[in-house]
């Protein structure tokens, strides 16, 4: 055997960072496996599996099952202006006066005209903030009233606790997936999630806010309609 050969064949080793990255591709394509070059002791390179194909059909298989036949609500962290709005109606109800200084200090409002009622005032204040609570209250409503549903077939959005509401759109009819995200709510996690069935002319058929992760999301149902398509063409 000539000596420039750059091929053991006893020990599968390469001379050649570049062969044994090619042989690499070559293997991931034929067994789907993946696999990596690392050094040995004899003619330089190998290629050596990390992965087995079966453990990432396995994990996504997982990941499948935990979002389907499963309830999806928004996410309480979504519903920060609520919150606000609870803690000023709060304000306005335990100390409205102090309120009212403050607003007055923000104004540079140093004398208060003689015509002005304090107590009257005081006692708006206060009704504004229960008010204020109850406007605040309705995210408790949305929370539960909204949910996104994911069967074998599709995707399901559900409003209404009573009187309900239901959009599907079946895994082979979602034209496209997208997510929407501001910088506050890409601090939290959080995002809108679209999905547009083949005939809406880019009308959103489902539109879902405040979900976990909708990135993850986006890619967990993109691998669902994968999998329906492999079944049912």
């Amino acid at each position: 055997m000539p000596k420039n050969n750059l091929m053991n064949l006893r020990l599968n080793s390469f001379a050649s960072f570049d062969d044994a990255m090619d042989m690499c591709a070559l293997l991931s394509r034929e067994t789907g496996d993946e696999y990596t070059v690392m050094p040995d002791n004899h003619l330089g390179f190998t290629a050596n599996r990390i992965q087995s194909n079966d453990k990432k059909l396995n994990k996504k298989q997982e990941i499948e099952n935990e979002i389907r036949e499963r309830e999806f609500h928004q996410a309480w962290r979504g519903f920060i202006t609520n919150y606000f709005e609870i803690i000023i109606g709060s304000l306005l109800i335990m100390n409205p006066y102090r309120v009212m200084g403050w607003v007055f200090y923000c104004l540079g409002i140093e004398t208060l005209p003689e015509w002005l009622n304090l107590k009257g005032v005081g006692e708006l204040l206060g009704l504004g903030g229960i008010l204020l609570i109850i406007y605040g209250l309705r995210f408790i409503y949305s929370h539960f009233a909204e949910k996104l549903y994911i069967d074998d077939d599709g995707v399901i959005l559900k409003k209404g606790i009573i009187a309900q509401s239901q959009v599907q759109i079946r895994f082979g009819d979602i034209k496209t997936i997208g997510v929407q995200q501001g910088i506050l709510e890409r601090l939290m996690g959080i995002g809108s999630i679209h999905l547009d069935s083949a005939g809406t002319n880019g009308t959103v058929d489902i539109e879902f806010r405040n979900i976990l992760d909708p990135i993850s999301m986006r890619q967990n149902i993109q691998n669902l309609i994968d999998t329906y398509i492999k079944l049912h063409g």
